[in-house]
């Protein structure tokens, strides 16, 4: 698999905070000594500290009546490019915010994105880093990436260590939606939206569309049409944790067996899955005998992490 770069992300954490955490990793002083051992390091059947909440009923705020304002999802077509609105206010229920793990409180945050109708796949993928990766029609969009990043004992950030959301180490004070709140107040899904997910009745016997990418694919929950075009299946991603020690010296990189803290403990493995390395495939829809459409997983990473196709700028968060 391709290394996730995020030289471009100098100003990620200061545009999109996801916590107010600093996620600091203790080091140690014998770097070179740590590299030596760490070579040795047998990998194999690491535990992952991968984990997702699929409880609906652990989220019990209606936002709405909250905050005293209505979900909002508008969509215009004009030629080939459709126009998103969205406010960020969950048309289902969310958890409590702020917690102990996420100090910030839900407030109305909104935005407008627009795609092509006519999305084509890219002679390369594009990491989706800096991207919002795709809004919902619960009113919400998807953000898989985080703004924590390994912090080594002298204080130097290694932004090519990006910590994931769905782990067990640090509580970034996700809700049952796997989601959770920016300083901005800007509610946004990290994974599964479970809670909106039980409002469909996303139950396994038929495709649930869920919204739309970056680049104007269409994005479905787990359930799709086998090859038969008729079974219908629950896909999982093609990615596990890498088996070989990370290789830093625990100052300026981590050091360890990959367990899923950082995105980069994990690689997509070809032949393990229907679905690619950005989460997607070809397949039939209630929509086409054969479209491209990403699939939001349970398993890690949950979220697609890259886009097939060319995301509209309008997704980009570092312009």
């Amino acid at each position: 698999m391709k290394t996730i770069k995020t030289l471009s992300l100098i100003f990620v954490s200061l545009i999109m905070a996801c916590s107010s955490d600093d996620s600091e990793i203790v080091a140690t002083e014998n770097g070179q000594d740590d590299i030596a051992e760490e070579s040795t390091l047998d990998c194999n059947g690491t535990s992952s500290l991968f984990t997702i909440n699929l409880d609906p009923e652990s989220c019990s705020i209606d936002i709405q009546s909250q905050l005293g304002i209505n979900s909002q999802y508008t969509e215009s077509v004009s030629g080939n490019v459709r126009t998103i609105t969205i406010n960020g206010v969950a048309d289902h229920l969310v958890g409590e915010f702020p917690n102990s793990g996420n100090p910030n409180t839900i407030a109305e945050a909104s935005e407008t994105f627009s795609m092509t109708t006519e999305p084509e796949p890219a002679n390369d993928i594009t990491f989706g880093q800096g991207y919002t990766f795709g809004v919902l029609f619960s009113g919400v969009a998807v953000d898989p990436y985080t703004a924590e990043f390994f912090v080594g004992s002298t204080g130097t950030m290694n932004m090519e260590w990006n910590i994931t959301t769905l782990q067990s180490t640090t509580n970034l004070g996700l809700d049952c939606n796997n989601a959770h709140v920016q300083p901005t107040g800007r509610y946004h899904y990290h994974g599964t939206p479970s809670n909106y997910l039980d409002g469909l009745n996303a139950d396994g016997t038929e495709m649930v569309k869920v919204g739309y990418a970056a680049d104007g694919f269409p994005i479905y929950y787990k359930y799709g049409y086998a090859n038969d075009g008729t079974t219908i299946a629950a896909f999982q991603s093609g990615y596990q944790l890498k088996t070989e020690p990370r290789g830093g010296d625990g100052i300026s990189a981590p050091d360890g067996c990959p367990d899923g803290y950082y995105f980069n403990d994990y690689e997509y493995v070809d032949g393990i899955s229907e679905l690619d390395e950005c989460n997607g495939r070809f397949g039939k829809t209630p929509e086409s005998e054969n479209e491209y459409y990403y699939v939001i997983t349970d398993n890690f990473p949950s979220s697609p992490l890259c886009f097939s196709g060319t995301p509209d700028q309008s997704f980009n968060f570092r312009n």
